[in-house]
């Protein structure tokens, strides 16, 4: 009985993150609208996967050549934030979510984002944010490969909520999809658990949708996807 109730466990499970992935590329095709890019704006897009994993900051907008930038916003691959380029899991501007990789540190997009920077980099890395809904600061560690260290893994969860209405005109995904998908800690991860309001992830969930969504980039650096 309870190997039957683990293998169920493992099959709910797996089909929860399944739909989470699916629902993920539904709402925010990017993976198939940078790879249906000319080979120049795919290229350019590469370069600055490669200098946010390398530097940890962003490009000015007027790097590009007027041709990609334009490919680039116009798929949402890219934000212009103050005039610095954005790229999904990086963000130009602080959200709460910070990922630290060796000495320097980046703002990730949201929570699915943040725990994909790791795979994406090829560096391991430390996250840290607060609980969405009571800001009890939270802090997860990352290997090199976008496994989790087991040390507070299960002190945290992922909430995604409803999405937001775009701000500043843009609905952009930073603005709406985003602000959806943050940490929580356990004790309000279990109380919003009750409200069948939103969806619940647990780290080692959320990071496998993570990582599943932006193989692509590591793929496209050239790291090994296993």
């Amino acid at each position: 009985m309870i190997r039957h109730q683990d293998d169920e466990s493992r099959l709910h499970s797996r089909q929860k993150v399944e739909a989470a992935a699916a629902r993920l590329r539904d709402r925010f095709p990017l993976e198939s609208g940078v790879m249906a890019l000319s080979s120049h704006a795919l290229e350019d897009y590469r370069r600055l996967i490669d200098h946010w994993c390398d530097t940890a900051s962003p490009l000015a907008t007027d790097v590009l050549s007027p041709e990609s930038l334009y490919a680039l916003l116009a798929i949402d691959a890219v934000v212009d934030q103050s005039g610095q380029l954005g790229c999904y899991p990086f963000s130009v501007l602080p959200t709460g979510i910070q990922v630290q990789l060796g000495d320097r540190s980046v703002h990730a997009m949201c929570a699915i984002d943040a725990l994909a920077v790791s795979r994406v980099s090829g560096q391991a890395s430390q996250i840290v944010a607060p609980c969405a809904l009571c800001d009890t600061q939270l802090a997860l560690g990352m290997h090199a490969n976008g496994s989790l260290h087991e040390v507070m893994m299960y002190e945290a969860a992922v909430l995604w909520t409803d999405e937001t209405q775009g701000s500043c005109g843009t609905n952009a995904c930073c603005n709406t999809l985003c602000p959806s998908i943050r940490f929580v800690c356990r004790s309000c991860a279990e109380i919003e658990s009750k409200k069948h309001e939103s969806d619940i992830f647990t780290v080692p969930q959320a990071a496998v949708v993570a990582n599943a969504f932006f193989g692509f980039q590591a793929r496209l650096r050239g790291l090994e996807i296993g």
